[in-house]
């Protein structure tokens, strides 16, 4: 970006009424309101409300009762009566090969995350205070490349910094890989 196109963005947004007075947060959050509609929360709607209650109830039988009889397998004698029991020799074999799996599977997890836990407290208190892990020019010609294209999309710092409320235009939206294509363009890119 030149410094022209920079200088011409800047008079362009500034002189444009993007601004959204104190008055107006009324209207912004009525805005809100109207953007964002569920009718499971309004008034009435007795019938979609009850239908969403069904299917979540249905579905939550649908995935707890065949751990609860799972578990009341598991157990030598019957935990819940109301609930199937296997009672054959196969049932048994596969509850032991499953509690003996579900005990390897927490082991292993647990141990995973105590290890994991323990070395990123290590490197966060001894290591990561006393190393640098980012390149400190890289970082700085980055910033300065966000500062101008802040600076071209929404005036200089001190406007941007002193604004309290600001309405961004369409064409003032930052496309997905603008920034890592400045970034790449400086010679700075993120890989």
């Amino acid at each position: 970006m030149t410094d022209k196109n920079i200088q011409s963005n800047t008079k362009q947004f500034s002189q444009e009424s993007v601004f959204i007075a104190v008055d107006d947060k009324v209207s912004n959050t009525q805005d809100v309101k109207n953007f964002v509609q569920d009718d499971f929360f309004d008034k009435g709607h007795w019938e979609l409300k009850l239908r969403q209650f069904g299917i979540n109830f249905a579905f939550l039988i649908v995935l707890v009762l065949p751990v609860l009889i799972l578990f009341d397998s598991l157990q030598n004698g019957r935990f819940w009566q109301s609930l199937y029991h296997w009672h054959y020799q196969d049932g048994f074999d596969l509850t032991k090969f499953l509690q003996a799996s579900i005990l390897i599977a927490i082991v292993v997890v647990l141990v995973c995350s105590l290890a994991f836990l323990v070395r990123n407290n290590y490197r966060e208190q001894k290591i990561y205070p006393n190393q640098m892990t980012y390149n400190d020019d890289k970082l700085q010609a980055r910033k300065s490349v966000m500062n101008e294209l802040y600076t071209s999309r929404y005036g200089d710092k001190s406007f941007r910094e002193s604004t309290k409320y600001y309405a961004v235009n369409e064409e003032q939206n930052i496309d997905d890989h603008l920034i890592s294509d400045l970034f790449k363009e400086s010679g700075v890119e993120i890989k």
